[in-house]
Parts: structure tokens; sequence; C-alpha cells
């Protein structure tokens, strides 16, 4: 008897089973339901890949529209498999209600590795490549981005085969009971805690079964355990962030303004133009890559200063060419960000209510999706789709408001039509490994609802139980950094909603680019 899950998740259970089982006894239904997941599959995919093309081409800067195809096709791949990876569990929780008809998890090693090759290999090599550009020098600029890609490589591989050799064991949560009695009364009922009183059965006895795992559940296990810091940090900042800042959009929205105001605006904005090109300058073409740690603040504050003068400038062309833009765009907006938050207040709910507090107070989501997939099979599985995919957009969001405030990391935003290929890698290659730590999170998260799948035995029985890792996991250290994360993020937000912008009248900041200049 494992000691993972409560009465309360068995009763969710057997409530999933009532209502499923009339319509899987159905010979039609049996056979019908897994040719509708493999078109349901192939739809996805080609939709996904599809959407992933457009994002590129959206957001792809000007000076990239014919040129880095390599790059290119590493976004769209990376952004497909992404998507589909957190889809991926829903599948798994429509494909055992059919029976379990489908191997997803050969899917899920399959698709695990791929992202492993993507994350550690493929986009590392990319950007190494796209930023070490030298038109004069095509062979050197290859040989520099070999010589990274092979410390990088090395570096994961020694990690992973020394951990695997070492650490690559599951322990197995077990009780075993004994019984005293010869025979058992086969007509009395087994209480749920498997001993009864009177019935000849000793107390149980707690211990662990210890297996080994696969080098590809393993490589599962570490690209998760890497994502989780992404998805804790970001993540829960990216709560609190996602729906101020779209609220924040509606009531900074552009005002329509008259020739002499955008005269005004326009020379404005020349002399800050003028001033970061000065300081540009100053910091040097090499100051991406300077190891000097009050040379890497200034460069993130020069790339600070330059996002908030671009989105300056498109607010100003919007307020005069556009008479203030369309407003139902920003009515969306509004609209988006009160829905935002209604799903960030859910999942900090649910993760109060059911994932930190044990035994758990109430399945919550895990009912909600229960009684949607009763109304209809797939109900529930895009419903809890839809909450894993939030957590992404959160992730990126978080991302891009922790490097603003600190500049301790380079942004990487995503504009529309002004993104370059490296800050496009850059957030494909954090997307892949947040997706993996999100698939291993909505499995615990949603553990009564997703019981007894693919992802089920995966993460919760071997992963979630493997030596050192699972400390992590036992103790839910990742999902109370998130929950506070976000608390404090949501406190800091509401007195300081906007970031202050460095390199603008800044005496401290004149200082340092000085002492940078001589």
């Amino acid at each position: 008897d494992s000691d993972g899950g409560s009465l309360e998740h068995l009763r969710g259970l057997h409530l999933h089973r009532e209502g499923q089982r009339s319509r899987r006894d159905s010979p039609c239904f049996q056979t019908m339901l897994p040719v509708f997941l493999v078109v349901v599959i192939v739809v996805m995919t080609v939709l996904i890949l599809m959407a992933s093309a457009y994002i590129l081409v959206y957001f792809q800067a000007e000076e990239d529209r014919n040129t880095a195809w390599m790059p290119k096709v590493a976004v769209v791949l990376g952004l497909t498999l992404a998507s589909l990876v957190v889809l991926l569990p829903p599948l798994d929780v429509a494909n055992r209600s059919s029976g379990g008809e489908l191997d997803v998890s050969l899917l899920y090693q399959v698709m695990f590795v791929s992202i492993a090759i993507l994350v550690v290999v493929v986009i590392p090599f990319l950007i190494f490549y796209y930023e070490a550009e030298e038109p004069e020098n095509a062979r050197g600029q290859l040989c520099r981005a070999m010589v990274y890609e092979a410390v990088t490589l090395a570096s994961a591989a020694t990690v992973l085969v020394l951990m695997w050799i070492f650490l690559g064991r599951a322990q197995i949560p077990v009780t075993h009971y004994v019984y005293e009695d010869q025979f058992l009364d086969a007509t009395a009922p087994t209480p749920a805690a498997g001993c009864g009183l009177g019935s000849g059965c000793v107390a149980g006895k707690s211990n662990f079964y210890e297996i080994g795992v696969t080098p590809v559940v393993y490589i599962m296990a570490l690209s998760s355990f890497v994502g989780w810091f992404f998805l804790a940090l970001f993540g829960g900042i990216g709560m609190a962030a996602l729906p101020l800042d779209l609220m924040l959009a509606y009531k900074s929205r552009p005002q329509s303004i008259s020739l002499q105001d955008y005269a005004k605006q326009r020379v404005m904005l020349h002399e800050r133009a003028q001033r970061l090109r000065s300081i540009g300058q100053a910091l040097g073409l090499d100051a991406a890559h300077e190891r000097n740690r009050k040379a890497r603040v200034a460069y993130n504050k020069y790339k600070q200063a330059v996002y908030f003068l671009e989105q300056d400038w498109a607010k100003v062309r919007i307020a005069y060419k556009q008479r203030g833009g369309n407003p139902l765009r920003y009515i969306a907006m509004a609209i988006l960000g009160f829905v935002c938050l209604v799903i960030s207040l859910i999942w900090v709910a649910h993760l109060i209510l059911y994932v930190l507090v044990q035994p758990p107070i109430t399945p919550f989501l895990n009912d909600f999706f229960i009684a949607l997939d009763s109304v209809f099979p797939l109900f529930g599985t895009l419903s809890y789709g839809a909450f894993a995919f939030y957590l992404l957009f959160c992730v990126l969001k978080g991302c891009l408001k922790f490097g603003l405030r600190c500049f301790c990391m380079t942004i990487h935003p995503m504009q529309i039509g002004n993104t370059m290929m490296n800050s496009m890698l850059f957030n494909v290659w954090m997307l892949l490994l947040t997706a993996v730590a999100i698939v291993q999170f909505s499995s615990s998260a949603f553990s009564t609802y997703a019981r007894l799948t693919a992802v089920d035995m995966l993460f919760g029985v071997q992963v979630e139980n493997l030596i050192f890792l699972r400390y992590f996991y036992i103790y839910d250290v990742f999902e109370w950094t998130i929950l506070g994360l976000s608390i404090l993020a949501t406190v800091y937000l509401a007195f300081r909603p906007m970031e202050r912008r460095a390199l603008e009248l800044q005496l401290e900041d004149e200082l340092e680019l000085e002492e940078l200049r001589t």
C-alpha cells in the first residue's frame, strides 16, 4: 500500500470512474475514442505547428526576416514541443478513460528526450553562433560556437551520468501489514487503512522499496528539476505581474494628441535616443559578453532604457497616427487581465487547499475537472490543459518583470515585429525547460484527476521518489516558493506597479558610466 493519496483522493477517483463506466462499457465508445484521440493528436500537432510559425513571423525583427533560417526552425520546433508536452497530460487522462489503448508513456519519453536535445545541444549552439556573428570571419564564428557548445554538452553529460550512476534509484514508500491469524475471514470488509481491530493484523510498518530508473527517466527527472527553478521563480512573479500589466495597459492606453504635442514628444524622444546612443558607444560592442559585474549591470540597465524608449515611441505613434488606436483592443486587455487575475487566484487557492495542506481540505479543481468530464469527456481535459498552459505565460511575464527590475540578467522581451533571434531562442529555451516542470507540477496538483495515468506512474512513482531529488518534492519546496513569491510579488507590485527607469537622469548611473568610459 503506497502512502500517496488520501481518502478524499480515492473518493474523487471513485466518482470519476462511476461517471465514466456506463460510457466505457459501450463497444462503440471503446472503438471510437482511441481513433478520436489519434485524430485529436494529429489535428492539434498541425494547428500548434502553424501557430508556432505564425508567432515567429509575427514577432521576428525586420533584420532577421530573410536570414537565420536554422534558428527559425529551432524556434518553431521548440514552441511546438513546449505546447504539445503541456497538453500531453490531458491526452493522458482521456486515454485512461478510454482504457489506455495508446502508449502515452512512450510519447512522454520521446518528447522529453527531444526537449533535452533541443535544450542542451541545438538551441545553445544556435545562440552561441548567432551572438558571435562575425561577417568577416564566418569560420571563426562557427569554431567559437562549437567550442562553447562542446563545453556545455560535456558539462551536462557529466552531471547526468554521475547523478544517474550514484543517485539513479527511486525509494518508493510502502507499508507492510502482517496477519497473525492463519486464516482470514473472506466475508469481512477490509478497512481503508489496511487493518482492522480484532482481525489479527499487526500495525503497518513503513519501509522503502528501492528500484533503479532508466537513463531516459532520469533525463526526464533532471530536466524537470532544472525547469522547476524557472517555474518557481518566474511563475510565482508572473502570477501577480501578468494580470496587473494587462490592466495597466488599459489604464495607460495612448490618448489622441495634436500635431504640436506629437512634435514635442518626438524631440524629447530624439534627445533620449541620442543620449542612449552615446552610452552604447561608451559601453562598446562587447558589452554583452563582459565578465565584470559592474559592466554587466550597466549593460542591462542600457537594455532596459532602450526597451522603454521603444515602448514610448510606439505609444506616441499610436497616439498621433492612429488617434489612440482601437479602443476595443485595450478593453480586451482589461477583460483579459481580470480573467488572468481570477485564474491566478484559483491557482493560489488550489495550492493552499489541495497541494500544501495535508491531508487536503478539498480536491477543488480536481472535482471541477471531473464534473466537466461527466458532461463531455474532453471538457475536463481541455480545462486541465488551459490551467497548465496559463503557467507558461506567467513564466514569460515573470522573467521579463524580473529582468526589468533586477539588473542581474539581460532582458529578452518578445516585441511584435522587433524581436531579435537570440531573444526568441532564449525564451523558447526557457519555455521548453519550464514545460517539463509544468507537466510534473500539474500531475501533482491534479493527482486525483490524473490518477492511474502514465504521467502519474512516471513522475508520481519514479521521479518524485528519486534519491536526493525526493526531498524537494516531499517538503513541497517549489510549491511553497511559487506561493510565497506570488504573494510577495503581489504586495510589492501593489506599491510599485511601474518600473524604475534606469539611465534617465540618475546620478549613480552617470557615475557608473563615467567609470566605464575611463
